[in-house]
């Protein structure tokens, strides 16, 4: 848990609310949808307990009395209200009436406290979060009004440029335009959620053509970003294509480390780390000292053999820090060929780069003794490995 006096110091006040109803499902992955009713505003006063979980010391403030600033006159907050509600007023009405919702709505602009008119407001408006957060935090009326009607004002004018713009039939406007705002009042939740789900499609889509892939592959990832705007949530397929997506973008297509190949470090170094074996440092300095004579050498496999712990991955290691490289230890021990190929995970040399995050890393294939039908493990599952 981060530290949870910063946490304390940033975000005091909070809502209390009731959870009405928790659904979801766990597969393909876990993807639930919460819908809580607020209660009352709350501020933290002091923090009694960090661990196993965070106690506090709470204040209620949504009462009536802490409404109402004590700097404020009771003309200049009459003057806000009635300014507050002209707004209100004139952006249900820009709706169509005509739907239940709307017209409820207009009740309750009759009908409501005028304390309590800002905050539902705010939740059916366009607003960001950071927005909701700071309207949250005006404990003050006065503050809360001052801070609302800019953003009436700002979707009245929204409205109005929409209307403009796309000149339907009258009946027809008030009934699309009518439509995320009615969506909010019935499904706040599940909106809201749909809205942060496409702003994060847009971001990675943002990232793949930013990002230095192959003109195939990002042929192929815009196609699948394109499926997965038109693609409902709930399908298993929609998990399966956006961490496909994810991992394309995590991969280090152009990122690489330069080789600054020097074979007396190479030789003080594995002098320094490893005691004795003469013979196995000898090949390995032979080995990079034909590499720095041709650079372009591809393809080189070094094979090491001995008991276990006599230090194999420690000199594989080695190599790694002599090249300037980094290094990745795969092992193959128990790799088999039993699961499911439809949406499986990426195949370790796949991952391996997206772990180390540059294209040229040592790669160590540990314990392929243990690549035997005896020990549960399979060499065709392994050569798997490497070409998914």
């Amino acid at each position: 848990m981060e530290n949870n006096a910063d946490l304390l110091h940033a975000f005091r006040i909070g809502t209390a609310a009731l959870a009405i109803q928790v659904v979801g499902s766990n597969w393909p992955k876990p993807h639930y949808t919460l819908l809580i009713t607020g209660l009352c505003r709350f501020q933290i006063l002091q923090l009694v307990k960090e661990k196993p979980y965070p106690v506090a010391d709470v204040e209620q403030l949504d009462r009536l009395e802490q409404f109402t600033n004590k700097s404020a006159s009771e003309e200049e907050l009459g003057e806000l209200s009635e300014q507050f509600y002209k707004y209100a007023v004139q952006l249900v009405e820009m709706l169509d009436m005509s739907i239940p919702a709307v017209a409820k709505l207009r009740r309750l602009l009759d009908n409501l406290p005028r304390e309590a008119l800002p905050d539902i407001l705010t939740s059916i408006i366009r607003t960001s979060n950071q927005e909701k957060l700071q309207i949250l935090d005006a404990v003050g009326l006065e503050e809360r009004f001052k801070m609302t009607i800019p953003l009436l004002v700002r979707q009245i004018e929204g409205l109005k440029l929409l209307q403009k713009t796309r000149k339907p039939k009258q009946d027809d406007d008030k009934r699309v335009i009518a439509i995320r705002p009615i969506r909010r009042i019935t499904h706040i939740a599940e909106e809201e959620e749909e809205d942060e789900d496409h702003d994060d499609i847009v971001i990675l889509e943002k990232k793949i053509r930013a990002s230095s892939m192959s003109e195939q592959a990002l042929k192929v990832c815009i196609k699948e970003v394109k499926r997965l705007k038109k693609m409902p949530q709930s399908m298993p397929e929609y998990a399966l294509t956006r961490n496909y997506l994810e991992l394309m973008v995590e991969l280090p297509w152009n990122k690489s480390t330069k080789d600054c190949l020097d074979i007396r470090a190479a030789r003080i170094l594995l002098d320094n780390d490893h005691y004795a074996m003469e013979k196995l440092k000898k090949r390995v300095l032979e080995y990079l000292a034909v590499r720095q004579l041709k650079n372009n050498l591809k393809g080189p496999i070094l094979c090491f053999v001995g008991p276990p712990g006599v230090g194999k991955t420690s000199v594989g290691r080695s190599v790694a820090k002599t090249l300037g490289r980094e290094f990745h230890r795969i092992a193959l021990g128990g790799v088999c060929d039993q699961r499911t190929y439809v949406g499986s995970m990426p195949g370790r040399i796949i991952n391996g780069l997206k772990t180390v995050g540059v294209n040229n890393p040592v790669f160590l294939l540990d314990e392929v003794d243990k690549l035997g039908k005896s020990l549960q493990g399979d060499p065709a599952a392994a050569l798997l490995e490497v070409v998914k």
